[in-house]
């Protein structure tokens, strides 16, 4: 990559912004906008430098932009403000959130991270879901950010705000703050920068995973922004885009052409004791991305995280998913890669006994995994008595503690969920089946359908050449498909 020629952005006038450019050309090249965001984009020796600063250069080059300038900017209010209302005018590394989908237009994404709290590890702080963290003595976030706005929404009482990001890693080293609520990766890599010892830091609790894009003025042409996606496409394609990452972060994959997400929900989808992430539809998705050419990332996280990510982002795909009349209309679906049934499960020896679906309605409380097509199920046939846990791993421990009277989990995960919390699966007993189903590949609506269709084709390779048999027999021997 060549030298990137940037200016920096102090004052938010195009005529400034345009004095950076050395030279016009027939197309009016789009002001490039970033600002301290390590490792993706950032300052050192007067040089910019960072993951997505190479990939927008070499965009730019591969474009046959003559002045590759990039604008530096330490007011990301301003510059977001600023992408929002002039024409010609882009922003990177930007978050796509609900908000923000359709006021711009993106090309990317071009990370993929996540958010948590983070805190000293001498504070001896824990948090164990997002409520719990609502009672922190202070959170610190930045001014303008997605990630605060992700607390706003949540109505946090205990923000603490700062202009920028380093100001309050600071204040998080020196104490005036407990926590801070923001991209961990980036938060460490930051400290780290300032000559701060990131030993000493402690994710709390991690929250969410977020799609950075570079984001374009909704008065930039759709032809640009589709030029500007083509040729990062083919800079994926190309494995450039990797290279870039195994640069700056070492071991880390870059996002794919599909963003893919999944759920520890085994034996689908899990890591093993090696922290492998593994499973029957981890192998047959493996399997098919095989056919397509393409070993894209699959990124592990919470159900309600993963199912909320493909809703909002395009080109990106949810597994194991089961196929409902209430999601139908959201995705596009690609499958079956799963059959399992949907059971009532209570502890052996338990009084409890479940004759009818409606006899579960008298229990205290039946416990189900957040987000599972089984707790709407649930409210939809008038159940009053749910209670949710993140994983269905902590929904089995709650039926061993007794927290729970009955939960509900698919029947081909138990022997896997017994195994992983250290118990015996003969600890509880199947009373009652609530419903089998199906579970598929759910992709985005805005997915290219030239993916969809590749996957689709793919799926049909492995289930004729025997590929898919294979993989379920090897997980379910003797359960026909």
């Amino acid at each position: 990559m060549k030298k990137v020629t940037f200016c920096i952005f102090a004052f938010i006038t195009l005529t400034f912004l345009y004095s950076c450019k050395k030279e016009e050309s027939k197309e009016v090249k789009p002001v490039i906008i970033c600002e301290e965001f390590r490792p993706f984009n950032y300052l050192e020796n007067n040089e910019l430098k960072g993951i997505t600063v190479e990939i927008a250069d070499s965009i730019m080059g591969l474009l046959g932009i003559n002045d590759r300038t990039i604008a530096f900017t330490t007011n990301w209010d301003s510059a977001f403000e600023l992408v929002k209302t002039a024409d010609n005018v882009a922003l990177f590394t930007t978050n796509m959130t609900a908000e923000r989908k359709n006021v711009l237009q993106w090309v990317g994404p071009v990370t993929l991270t996540s958010t948590g709290f983070t805190g000293l590890k001498s504070s001896n702080l824990e948090v164990t879901s997002i409520t719990d963290a609502k009672n922190l003595p202070s959170v610190g976030v930045v001014t303008g950010y997605s990630t605060t706005e992700t607390l706003e929404n949540l109505d946090f009482a205990n923000l603490v705000y700062f202009n920028t990001i380093s100001t309050a890693i600071s204040a998080l080293y020196a104490g005036s703050i407990s926590t801070l609520f923001d991209i961990t990766q980036s938060v460490r890599a930051i400290a780290e920068a300032g000559g701060m010892d990131a030993h000493l830091l402690d994710e709390i609790y991690s929250y969410s995973t977020l799609q950075g894009y570079i984001a374009f003025s909704p008065g930039t042409s759709s032809q640009t922004v589709k030029s500007w996606q083509d040729k990062l496409d083919q800079l994926k394609k190309q494995g450039y885009v990797q290279a870039v990452y195994d640069k700056y972060l070492p071991g880390t994959k870059a996002p794919g052409l599909v963003s893919i997400y999944t759920e520890s929900n085994p034996p689908q989808s899990y890591r093993d004791n090696d922290g492998i992430l593994t499973g029957s539809s981890v192998e047959i998705v493996k399997a098919m991305m095989a056919v397509i050419g393409r070993d894209d990332l699959i990124t592990l996280t919470n159900w309600t995280d993963a199912y909320d990510q493909v809703l909002l982002n395009p080109n990106s795909m949810l597994f194991s998913t089961a196929r409902t009349t209430q999601r139908e209309p959201y995705f596009e679906w690609v499958g079956p890669v799963c059959k399992k049934n949907a059971c009532f499960f209570v502890k052996t020896g338990s009084p409890v006994q479940l004759n009818t679906i409606d006899d579960a309605k008298t229990l205290g409380t039946i416990g189900v995994p957040e987000g599972w097509s089984s707790e709407n199920e649930l409210i939809g046939l008038g159940f009053t008595n749910i209670q949710t846990w993140a994983t269905p791993q902590e929904v089995f421990e709650k039926l061993i503690d007794g927290t729970a009277d009955a939960v509900v989990l698919n029947d081909i995960a138990i022997s896997y969920l017994a195994d992983q919390t250290g118990h015996n699966p003969d600890e509880i007993r199947n009373e009652l089946l609530f419903s089998p189903g199906e579970t598929y590949l759910a992709f985005s609506k805005d997915t290219k359908s030239s993916y969809t269709q590749e996957w689709n084709q793919a799926y049909t390779t492995i289930m004729n050449n025997g590929t898919f048999a294979g993989i379920w027999n090897k997980w379910y021997p003797g359960i026909t498909w």
